[in-house]
């Protein structure tokens, strides 16, 4: 594995998740670690990655993290230590899993969304970071890559509810750009993604809560295709410590 391009994902067994690692895993020279939440989610993505044909050298791993409370470093951290992975080093870590719940007006937000929203969405990316700094740290050029949304986007804030999940990803591209500040001399590649209006159970879910007719306007694959070269051609000067979306436009904050 010490040849191989590394990839850690997060909530690898659905969604733009599972198109992530099956893409990648398509390429030579690769490894994908896909967290999952349980051993359901985890046979579930064995399942659907069975007839990838995998490219040459590459490989993946499943390892079982749920992040809908706080796991702290330490813990992750001993967790891919202990792990029969031959982890050495860390190259990209894709912080994909998320939650969105009712998609409310600001005047309906309980406060019970809100912490379940802020758990998943900017605490458990935030933990996974601290914990695999130290992989990172090992890489060539490492890159920390937020899954965010423009329904995070204060600047440019949509036209419909975001609830507590569009202040959750604000909350997580805030920290994204910290991250990007705060590790310049390490050389690290930051930054929030905005992977598109997707057709996935959580795309489906935002467009029955906006009374939207039809699907969402696109295709895992479309998303998946654009947001690889988004990550593929990311550069500390060019990219890092801005929110970009999968077609290479920078969103505002």
């Amino acid at each position: 594995m010490s040849s191989n391009k590394v990839f850690v994902i997060t909530g690898g067994n659905r969604g733009i998740g599972l198109g992530l690692t099956q893409k990648l895993l398509q390429r030579p020279n690769t490894t994908v670690i896909a967290s999952v939440r349980n051993s359901e989610a985890a046979t579930s993505l064995r399942a659907e990655t069975q007839s990838t044909t995998v490219g040459e050298n590459s490989n993946l791993h499943i390892i079982e993290l749920d992040f809908s409370s706080a796991i702290a470093p330490e813990k992750i951290r001993q967790i891919f230590d202990e792990s029969t992975i031959e982890v050495t080093h860390v190259d990209v870590l894709i912080c994909n899993a998320a939650v969105v719940v009712p998609l409310t007006p600001a005047l309906s937000i309980t406060a019970e969304d809100l912490r379940t929203s802020f758990e998943v969405n900017a605490i458990a990316p935030l933990l996974l970071f601290q914990a695999l700094w130290p992989y990172l740290q090992k890489s060539s050029a490492p890159q920390y890559v937020a899954v965010s949304s423009s329904v995070g986007s204060i600047a440019a804030q949509e036209p419909f509810p975001g609830g507590s999940y569009g202040a959750s990803k604000a909350a997580l591209n805030w920290l994204t750009k910290a991250i990007h500040m705060q590790h310049e001399s390490d050389g690290l590649i930051a930054y929030s993604l905005h992977p598109g209006w997707v057709q996935t159970r959580a795309g489906h879910y935002s467009a029955k809560q906006w009374d939207y007719p039809g699907d969402p306007p696109m295709t895992v694959e479309e998303s998946v295709t654009g947001s690889l070269q988004v990550i593929d051609n990311a550069t500390r000067e060019t990219t890092s410590g801005k929110l970009f979306a999968y077609n290479g436009q920078v969103v505002p904050w």
